[in-house]
């Protein structure tokens, strides 16, 4: 199972008000004054190392319900350097998570494969012909099962507990 680091980069949905974001970040973290300026910097500031998916979908929520972004990266992997891809939400992957990586989903309807799609394949039916309606049985598609032969028990014989 795959763990995951959580950044905060003092990003903030569109539409939030950036001082209940940073009042709601705090309330978060139970923090003040210059500790919440340092993660609102537009550093990457790790807020949290080495949790599951679950737990990383947790926190985004969390954040998400304060009107702020954060940015889950395969744990290990470098902090994230600039702004996340997409601002608008995206839906969660299996398990509840933000896609890892800062991937994106397409519009729907788009097309994501570009590729040609192969001839159509080409079957001769010439000898084949279909029967009018109702003209047609089962009878011959039944196989005969041949009879099997039963063994001789005549020697056996029943016994009284």
């Amino acid at each position: 199972m795959q763990d995951f680091d959580i950044y905060f980069l003092g990003e903030t949905l569109a539409d939030a008000d950036p001082v209940e974001v940073r009042n709601g970040v705090a309330a978060l973290f139970k923090i003040s004054g210059d500790a919440v300026e340092r993660l609102f910097s537009g550093k990457a500031v790790r807020v949290k190392h080495g949790v599951d998916v679950d737990t990383a979908g947790r926190y985004r929520e969390a954040f998400r319900n304060v009107g702020a972004l954060v940015q889950i990266v395969p744990a290990g992997a470098p902090a994230p350097d600039g702004p996340a891809v997409a601002r608008a939400p995206t839906p969660p992957v299996a398990g509840g998570g933000q896609s890892p990586g800062g991937m994106t989903l397409a519009e729907p309807g788009a097309t994501l494969d570009h590729t040609p799609p192969p001839p159509p394949a080409q079957i001769d039916i010439s000898g084949l012909e279909a029967l009018p309606p109702n003209s047609g049985s089962l009878e011959d598609c039944h196989q005969p099962v041949p009879p099997r032969t039963i063994p001789d028990i005549s020697h056996m014989q029943l016994v009284d507990d």
